[in-house]
């Protein structure tokens, strides 16, 4: 999808309502094929106002879902079938059904309707191309995450960007009047005044659209004219708040969600003013409110032109490509943060040569370094602990009915990182839990990003849902409760995980900590590889150690001791809290510039 597009969906200046949107988004592929089967009939029994019908809540859906971007309209997007060629379809059958009309004014009244088709046609494949213009020019843009009131420069943008995303509504509104008075027009005596008029309106809706694309070819021109003045007003804007560090958001499509959210919280708490220089457009719409100005800035002389004279730190929360654009300027010190503490295998990544300071959760993060064969010095480790679970309730969470979290990783990017059991034995696993253990109530909760690249963990997601909308009783989805990672941890009393940053951070409350071993390896080799797991229980692919885990979880828990131990070298030691810390380590490194 194009950056402008992306942009105009992060903060749609529409008013349609979201929930509309979504509901809209998942009937449209469905409302789409009915209509126009529809409209074909209604053209073949020679029913014109049927075919005005469906194409009325076809045309609307599309342009009521455009909003929520379905993974529907996607796919026809990616087969050619674009929102335009849809319209059009629906244009070709609703004149078709025009022409049918048996009378002598019929084909007059058909041909003018195409008419103003061919002209809305014209307008609605060129807004795209004039947003495209737009951008190629545009400033960097300040948003505001999570609200519907962007400023002026933004909204701007966005208006000009949304009339070429999806579904016009002005298109569809000029194409509906052209419609109606194309089939009231057919039905009237050839040469009567109710004819001209029919003539007369399909002329004028023609301008009409000619007008609209008009307009917004002038607003275009405008936004490109005042580029300069727009982008100088987010510098004087940025320049007069002072900010002394800058986080770096560039991640893969729409991973703010569970990245750079999670340390939101954490940047908001520190006394010092920052702020925050977003380079795609997927990263906004999820992207959580915050006190620090957010800059969207997708090209690299954006990114210089914010590199302003208060600023001394540069915060990287990923490994990416696009790093590189902001590491080469030396008037910084480039500090990586990453987003999550686990032994998967990119946690020590060679690219940290490149940044001035590695900041982790505790010893256990600067071992593996080594462990990969990456030897950099102790000076350029820095613990702060993991101020994201600084809030969590330590020991026992008193629920009446035990909770088991299950909460499995994503399929990873390659092989090397694919630590999930969720299609591998999560279906299963929940399963076994609701037969055999009535007395606890199972919450499940997969990584955001599954199913990326795995259809099987799509389904295994499906099938896992469905069985625990089903059994009820305590027993849900999270999604479906709104809950957070924090939400389902504070409340867990024992937390089934995979390899991931969620076991880590659970350590925190000292609970039980079931490790999924999807591979089958030997429990030797499992800690070997995985040393954070020497504290947790494990269950193998088919569920062997299961019910001996649950046992001992709920029981004398033997593995306490190594729990609390492991906490200390995973999550670090710090003896004012985590957030001091991480506000202590701040303040040096934007002091010392």
């Amino acid at each position: 999808m194009p950056e402008w597009e992306e942009l105009a969906r992060a903060a749609w200046p529409g008013k349609v309502p979201l929930a509309v949107a979504a509901w809209c988004g998942r009937a449209n592929l469905t409302l789409l094929l009915l209509g126009l089967l529809t409209q074909f009939v209604a053209g073949w029994a020679h029913l014109p106002w049927l075919s005005v019908g469906a194409w009325v809540v076809s045309s609307v859906t599309d342009w009521l879902s455009t909003r929520a971007d379905p993974p529907t309209s996607r796919l026809l997007d990616l087969v050619g079938i674009r929102p335009q060629v849809r319209g059009l379809l629906r244009s070709l059958l609703a004149a078709s059904a025009v022409f049918a009309v048996v009378t002598p004014n019929a084909i007059t009244a058909a041909l003018s309707y195409v008419s103003v088709v061919l002209f809305v046609q014209l307008a609605w494949y060129l807004q795209p191309i004039l947003a495209t213009w737009v951008s190629r020019s545009a400033p960097a843009l300040r948003f505001e995450p999570q609200s519907a009131d962007q400023p002026a420069a933004t909204a701007r943008h966005l208006r000009i960007y949304a009339r070429g995303a999806g579904t016009n509504p002005v298109i569809i509104a000029i194409e509906f009047v052209a419609l109606v008075d194309a089939t009231l027009a057919a039905s009237v005596p050839v040469g009567t005044n109710a004819a001209l008029l029919g003539l007369t309106m399909s002329g004028a809706l023609l301008e009409t659209a000619l007008i609209y694309l008009g307009w917004t070819a002038w607003q275009a021109h405008t936004a490109r004219r005042d580029a300069a003045k727009m982008y100088q007003a987010v510098v004087d804007e940025m320049t007069a708040k002072q900010p002394s560090f800058l986080v770096y958001v560039s991640l893969g499509a729409r991973q703010s969600k569970y990245i750079a959210n999670q340390w939101l919280p954490a940047l908001d708490a520190l006394t010092q003013q920052g702020m925050l220089l977003v380079r795609e457009a997927s990263q906004l719409a999820d992207l959580g409110a915050t006190r620090h100005p957010v800059v969207y800035a997708p090209s690299p002389r954006d990114v210089e032109r914010m590199l302003l004279p208060t600023l001394r730190v540069a915060f990287y929360l990923a490994y990416g490509e696009r790093n590189g654009q902001l590491q080469r300027d030396p008037r910084l010190l480039h500090i990586m943060l990453l987003h999550g503490d686990s032994d998967k295998a990119t946690s020590a990544n060679n690219q940290a040569r490149g940044v001035d300071e590695v900041w982790v959760a505790g010893p256990a993060a600067m071992e593996r370094y080594p462990a990969a064969g990456i030897q950099m010095g102790r000076e350029k480790f820095a613990v702060i602990g993991r101020p994201q679970v600084a809030e969590l309730p330590v020991g026992p969470t008193g629920n009446e009915h035990p909770i088991l979290l299950y909460a499995p990783t994503f399929e990873g990017y390659y092989d090397q990182t694919s630590y999930t059991s969720l299609d591998v034995m999560g279906v299963r696993l929940v399963r076994q839990l609701l037969r055999k253990h009535p007395e606890m109530r199972v919450w499940f909760r997969p990584h955001p990003a599954s199913g990326v690249y795995r259809p099987t963990m799509l389904a295994a997601i499906t099938e896992i849902s469905t069985m625990l909308r089903q059994a009820g009783e305590g027993h849900l989805v999270t999604a479906d409760e709104g809950l957070t990672l924090n939400d389902c941890l504070t409340k867990a009393d024992v937390l089934i995980s995979d390899i991931s940053s969620v076991a880590t951070d659970y350590l925190y409350t000292e609970r039980p900590v079931l490790t999924c071993n999807p591979q089958g390896m030997t429990q030797a080799d499992f800690v070997a590889e995985f040393p954070t797991q020497a504290s947790s229980y494990l269950i193998g692919p088919h569920l062997e150690g299961l019910e001996q885990a649950l046992e001992l979880a709920f029981g004398e828990d033997p593995l306490a001791p190594a729990r609390l131990a492991m906490k200390k070298h995973v999550l670090g030691d710090t003896p004012d809290g985590p957030q001091a810390a991480f506000e202590g380590h701040v303040a040096r490194v934007t002091a010392a510039r």
